[in-house]
């Protein structure tokens, strides 16, 4: 029992869409997070040249400021020297919107950024203290060899949050210590990935707005061709198989689909050729006969037709008796040939004696026609192990052909030999022949030279299918050879062996 699938919900253009917006977004997203730990890596190195650069700065300030009030004449007056160190100090953190502590060498904060700070007479930032730096963050300041030092990290007594540091040593005067410029992470990189996720998210609305449109140009483009090929065969269920789809219009990856369609609807239209062809003339294969029979009994059996002549027309019936049986064995066999089910009983047997038979059996229409049999005498005896009924039938079929379309006075050429493991035989006969386009076509299924019914008036279409199948059923070849005018010619290669 089939199973009958769900059919997938959706569009080819909804479809197309998801994928390449997902794709374009996701590929966007990577690229960007790359750029961005690029850039933010950039940034970090930039922002901690930027506060050793302020260190410095402040540094040389200060110690400027101490070497003047060296060099003054009178007493120096401390207080002034730290109001002027802190104005350095606000001065600095004010443009660079950084935190500036000067320190001493055990952490704690002398003087400080904030303006409203006020210095103790110890010259400790009363504003800071109560914090200092801790001695992990002074370990790593004190250590370093270079006149900048940098830190990132956590500072205890501060904030939760990451710090970046700039330091350099500040030594002059009674001032033994660091200026430490400080900076949040989150203050210093917040205003680049704020720019770069508004950037992203306006180069995503153009993405998404760019895919949204090809994906509804491409996905028309794809599924034009497909809805042609759909309206196509459509056509060709309901019976009209005139249509054919413009393989110039599909791409590359459909053209072979379209040609596959387009010879199927080749072949659909000389198979329904053939069928109604078929149909007709098996209709009137079997009307002709059933009238004929059903008259001449009944013209018997009502006194009609003398009881002396009874005996020719019973002849007559017993023809046509043989005409149906004829037919409903070729309708047998060909039933069995598309069902797979027709098996071959091997024996070993004479061809000869199957072409002796066989002319015989049609002597009295070779005679009629003053038809010259060639070849008969001289044929050799071969033997050949295949199906002797199923032989039989081919070389009927063969003879019956060459007897019905030899004209008057003309010649029947037969001919058997054994050509290495194979046996050859053939049946050629003078008259109007067959042409080239037709010699493609008379191995289908009913499919008949003769349409106008003139010379074959008892043929069904399916004699030479039946043949070439049988044929091709023990392995071998049939071929046709002909001359329009002059003759045509079957030649038959069959293995002398079965092949098991």
């Amino acid at each position: 029992m089939s199973v009958k699938r769900r059919r997938r919900s959706g569009s080819m253009f909804r479809w197309y869409f998801v994928q390449t917006t997902v794709s374009v977004l996701l590929c966007l997203t990577i690229s960007s997070l790359a750029v961005l730990f690029f850039f933010l890596t950039f940034w970090k190195n930039d922002r901690l040249t930027a506060l050793n650069d302020d260190a410095l700065s402040v540094s040389q300030g200060v110690k400027l400021i101490v070497n003047e009030e060296k060099n003054k004449a009178d007493d120096t007056d401390e207080n002034a020297v730290y109001e002027s160190i802190k104005n350095i100090v606000i001065t600095v953190a004010q443009s660079s919107r950084t935190e500036i502590f000067i320190i001493d060498t055990k952490g704690n904060i002398l003087v400080c950024y904030d303006p409203v700070s006020s210095v103790s007479e110890e010259f400790v930032c009363m504003l800071h203290a109560s914090i200092g730096f801790s001695d992990d963050v002074m370990s790593v300041i004190a250590s370093s060899s270079e006149v900048c030092c940098n830190y990132e990290g956590a500072l205890p007594g501060f904030s939760d949050e990451n710090y970046l540091i700039g330091s350099t040593s500040v030594r002059c005067g009674n001032l033994n210590g660091y200026v430490l410029v400080v900076q949040a992470e989150s203050q210093a990189f917040l205003p680049y990935t704020t720019e770069f996720l508004r950037i992203m998210i306006f180069a995503s609305i153009i993405a998404v707005s760019i895919s949204f449109i090809l994906s509804l140009i491409i996905s028309y483009r794809m599924v034009r061709p497909l809805k042609k090929i759909t309206a196509a065969t459509k056509h060709y269920a309901s019976g009209d198989f005139s249509g054919r789809i413009n393989t110039a219009e599909v791409y590359k990856e459909l053209g072979q689909l379209v040609d596959s369609v387009n010879i199927m609807a080749d072949n659909l239209a000389v198979l329904e050729e053939s069928r109604s062809s078929f149909v007709a003339n098996v209709s009137h294969e079997l009307k002709t006969p059933m009238t004929i029979i059903s008259g001449f009994v009944d013209g018997m059996l009502d006194g009609t037709i003398p009881q002396e002549e009874s005996e020719k027309y019973l002849s007559i019936v017993s023809e046509e008796v043989k005409r149906l049986s004829r037919l409903v064995v070729a309708m047998l066999n060909m039933s069995k040939i598309q069902a797979g089910k027709l098996t071959l009983n091997h024996s070993i047997f004479s061809v000869r004696d199957i072409f002796i038979k066989t002319v015989i059996g049609f002597e009295k229409y070779i005679e009629n026609k003053k038809i010259d049999i060639i070849g008969l005498d001289s044929m050799p005896n071969v033997l050949v192990h295949a199906d002797e009924t199923l032989i039989n039938q081919i070389i009927y079929n063969l003879i019956d052909n060459a007897v019905k379309f030899t004209p008057e006075g003309g010649t029947i050429t037969l001919s058997l030999r054994e050509d290495k493991k194979e046996t050859v035989f053939s049946v050629r006969n003078t008259g109007k022949g067959i042409s080239q386009e037709e010699c493609g076509l008379i191995f289908d299924r009913f499919y008949k030279v003769d349409k106008s019914r003139g010379l074959d008036a008892k043929s069904f279409g399916m004699g030479l299918y039946i043949v070439r199948s049988i044929i091709e059923l023990h392995g071998g070849t049939i071929k046709v050879n002909s001359e329009e005018g002059k003759y045509a010619e079957f030649v038959i290669n069959i293995p002398s062996e079965p092949n098991i």
